[in-house]
């Protein structure tokens, strides 16, 4: 809505892109070559191109003075139901200005279903599809008999006059020579059905559209073929005719449905893929179903049957209580299915969505893991996903002395920390500590400490000290919070921690396999590990947080930084490239962090949790500066210890592109064969508490079925003034990058 006094200001390029992704927002793309592809292939016949053009301009408008979300229409979001009515109805009736008028009049209408529907059916997190077009369309239909200032089009019945007006003999050869060259049924349809989306009926358009989605999204082009050949061997399997789909024009239903389903509202996958082939045959039945019915009122079904079953399975998926591991909803639209699933497949590692409790050790310093699951002695059955941990010196002994007492026991005593935020449920704090060798059957946990982080996840912490504990039963708690100190109360027969997870908040509930967020462990070196299972005989231990790491790795929205590059050629010595760059900190309207490099339109996601630094995802081209501070720093712990190092995978895409990327994008939800390995490892550091200056080397290592292809080697100095500098050296030159924060 509008201020008083305010002018309108549109903005050439916005609505540009505005209109251009309303044509490939049909296909769930922002791609502007498939769009350019579409936007021509509509005016095939000009009336419907003139017709779909005014109303993506008209619904376009309207979205902009009456001031809704700039991303939506941007993206083409609030266009594209419009123009698929601007299409229907150019096609419907012959082109005149009570056309035009009409043409109008329903991109109007179908612009406030679009919001509508937005706003009811986002309240459930679910796409509005096409709906809003069917609604119109539909109500334009059962209106043509008394549109009498209207002609009924008779486009379609001379089709070569058609084609003589669009192009001369050059397109009535053209027509003629595909017509001879695609004589298979099968293929025949397939492109008849992709035209039909934009409400095309010849090959071309098929064709050119098939074209589009190939240079677009491998893996949309993939659907879109398992789409329509999975219902076209129903319809062989059970005996209906598909050539009646050439004339009906709902073979696009299966287009759509695998396209949407299979690529764009889930991760790629193998499952996915497979759910596509369940759910077509009903997709296929609610094809023939509806035609039935909708031709009694003498119109067609559209795309009603996609639209019913998607958006039934997306709501169904919203209501299960377990998130399997290899079925996700796409998290963050990256608007291409290829970004979607390389993204998704580094930070399902990062972020997996079945662990929505980061849990860390609940202990300070270095412990031994000395019963894991499925133990030696208990952690059986129901019980079996547990661990018991106790501290051990340089040779592997747990007691000082000849370990007769409790307090011979290095554990014992020791502080008792919460694991992650959450409130006390249940506690025990009276049971005696048990003397060496001796076990309490009948309080078997002992004095325990059972912490609620979630509806579904649990901690519990036993054989705690004898009232040592220092909360009470509904008191918060934060992640790392002293809690009480380990002890030999139950059936212990000597001090260590039992430690779990479990669904149920009452003490003797079974266990869940359940892992910790994030932990070190202590092998030749110290890995960090993200959400693993601790086995019996590591040493694991928390992750010590570094103050000045943390600070130059704390981005403050607004925050400006500033700082040079120099590239220079190992061959020659020569500097090849010199610049300066500013950078600023801001969020996006869903809160998310990133480093907007000033005038080279490149941006860096990032999060912080306090405990880590990540960067999710970068936009912009790569050969900027900003590009190598995000492969420097992908993945950054903000505690660690000195000779530790840290593993990840960065998207393939930020590394890989040309012919092996378009070879992999098929492959993709099946099998991954190109890599880009990331390592970090801390050369040097002082003492923690002191902040002096630390040394990191992060290596980027790039594989074609495990083999490697190049790497790049960052060394990274983060001075006590909080500057950092970074050094990247391949094979052919070094990089020198030098920032530091204006704040």
């Amino acid at each position: 809505m509008l201020l008083k006094g305010e002018s309108i200001k549109i903005n050439s390029k916005e609505v540009l892109f505005s209109v251009l992704n309303s044509y490939s927002q049909i296909f769930f793309s922002t791609s502007k070559v498939l769009a350019v592809s579409l936007l021509i292939i509509s005016f095939f016949d000009y009336g419907a191109g003139i017709s779909g053009l005014i109303s993506v301009l008209i619904a376009n408008f309207l979205a902009h003075i009456l001031g809704y979300n700039k991303y939506y229409l941007k993206s083409g979001i609030y266009g594209f139901n419009s123009l698929l009515v601007g299409l229907g109805v150019g096609l419907l009736f012959q082109p005149s200005l009570p056309l035009y008028l009409l043409v109008a009049v329903t991109a109007v209408s179908c612009f406030f279903f679009t919001i509508v529907f937005q706003g009811i059916l986002g309240k459930y997190g679910l796409p509005f599809l096409s709906i809003p077009f069917l609604i119109t369309i539909w109500i334009v239909s059962l209106s043509a008999d008394q549109l009498t200032a209207l002609n009924i089009s008779e486009r379609g019945i001379y089709t070569y006059n058609e084609l003589f007006g669009l192009g001369g003999h050059t397109m009535v050869k053209l027509y003629d020579w595909l017509e001879k060259l695609v004589d298979s049924s099968f293929i025949r349809i397939y492109f008849y059905s992709l035209g039909a989306i934009f409400f095309q009926k010849g090959l071309l358009a098929g064709i050119i559209i098939s074209l589009g989605l190939l240079y677009y999204s491998r893996i949309t082009f993939a659907l879109s073929i398992l789409g329509y050949s999975v219902s076209y061997l129903f319809y062989n399997l059970v005996g209906i005719e598909f050539n009646s789909l050439i004339y009906t024009f709902i073979g696009f239903n299966y287009i759509l449905t695998a396209v949407a389903l299979g690529g764009y509202y889930l991760i790629p996958g193998k499952t996915s893929y497979l759910w596509i082939i369940v759910l077509l045959p009903s997709v296929v039945l609610f094809t023939i179903g509806t035609d039935q019915v909708f031709r009694q009122f003498h119109i067609s079904p559209y795309s009603l049957p996609f639209n019913m079953v998607v958006l039934m399975f997306l709501y169904a998926l919203k209501l299960r209580e377990r998130r399997p591991a290899d079925l996700h909803e796409t998290p963050v639209q990256m608007g291409n299915p290829e970004k979607n699933l390389y993204l998704q497949s580094g930070n399902m590692k990062r972020f997996p969505s079945r662990y929505p409790v980061a849990a860390s050790l609940p202990f300070f310093g270095e412990w031994e893991v000395s019963q894991g699951h499925n133990g030696e002695f208990t952690h059986k059955d129901a019980w079996r996903n547990a661990w018991d941990f106790i501290i051990t010196d340089k040779d592997g002994k747990q007691f000082k002395g000849s370990g007769d007492f409790p307090e011979d026991y290095f554990c014992f005593g020791k502080a008792i920390t919460s694991p992650f935020d959450g409130t006390v449920e249940e506690l025990v704090n009276t049971i005696a500590d048990n003397k060496i060798g001796d076990v309490d059957t009948r309080n078997n946990w002992g004095n325990t400490i059972i912490i609620k982080h979630s509806n579904e996840i649990y901690s519990k912490l036993c054989h705690l000290k004898y009232h040592s504990i220092e909360v009470k039963e509904g008191d918060r708690v934060k992640q790392g919070q002293l809690l009480a100190k380990c002890g030999n109360s139950g059936r212990s027969p000597y001090p260590h921690l039992h430690f779990q997870f479990q669904s149920k908040p009452y003490i003797g509930s079974p266990t869940i396999d359940y892992p910790f967020g994030h932990y070190l462990l202590r092998e030749e070196k110290y890995s960090f590990e993200t959400f693993s299972i601790p086995q019996k005989g590591q040493l694991v231990a928390n992750p010590m947080k570094n103050e000045l790491l943390s600070k130059a790795l704390h981005f403050i929205p607004g925050q400006k930084i500033t700082g040079n590059l120099e590239e220079v050629s190992l061959k020659t010595g020569e500097i090849i490239k010199k610049e300066a760059f500013l950078w600023e900190v801001n969020t996006d309207p869903y809160n998310t962090s990133y480093i907007e490099s000033k005038g080279e339109k490149a941006f860096a996601y990032l999060y912080n949790n306090g405990s880590l630094h990540y960067f999710t995802n970068f936009i912009g081209e790569k050969d900027n500066p900003l590009f190598w501070f995000f492969t420097a720093f992908f993945k950054v712990p903000l505690g660690f210890l000195p000779d530790s190092r840290i593993q990840d995978q960065l998207p393939l895409n930020f590394m890989f592109g040309g012919i092996l990327k378009f070879l992999q994008d098929f492959f993709a939800p099946v099998y991954l064969f190109l890599k880009a390995d990331y390592v970090l490892e801390f050369k040097k550091a002082g003492d923690i508490l002191s902040s002096e200056g630390l040394t990191m080397v992060s290596s980027l290592t790039k594989r074609i079925a495990g083999r490697e292809t190049g790497k790049y080697i960052h060394t990274i100095n983060i001075k006590e003034s909080g500057h950092i500098e970074i050094e990247i050296t391949n094979r052919d030159t070094k990089i020198r990058i030098a920032c530091r924060s204006e704040q």
